[in-house]
């Protein structure tokens, strides 16, 4: 059985149709990569404490166990069974 794989466009509608609270997580953990870019940046330009300070603080971010269970599909918004990991309507995984 082959796996789903959303497209760019099934991306951006699926963030788009989260609840707010998902949205944040997802805002959440885009931060963390930058926290971390922003900490390598500081070991490449010799601004040492920027690493000391980013890098920790970015990792804690992308990495914090944030997880938020609706029932519902996150791609189509329709209802989903306790557990369910695929939606039977659009055939998008749950994350």
């Amino acid at each position: 059985m082959k796996k789903a794989r959303l497209t760019f466009r099934q991306e951006i509608k699926t963030i788009q149709n989260l609840p707010k609270i998902q949205r944040l997580v997802v805002g959440l953990k885009v931060a963390g990569v930058f926290l971390v870019a922003i900490g390598i940046e500081g070991i490449v330009s010799g601004n040492y404490l920027w690493a000391v300070v980013f890098i920790p603080l970015g990792i804690f971010v992308s990495m914090a166990p944030i997880k938020v269970r609706v029932d519902r599909c996150i791609a189509c918004a329709s209802p989903l069974a306790p557990n369910q990991a695929i939606c039977p309507l659009c055939g998008a995984p749950q994350m």
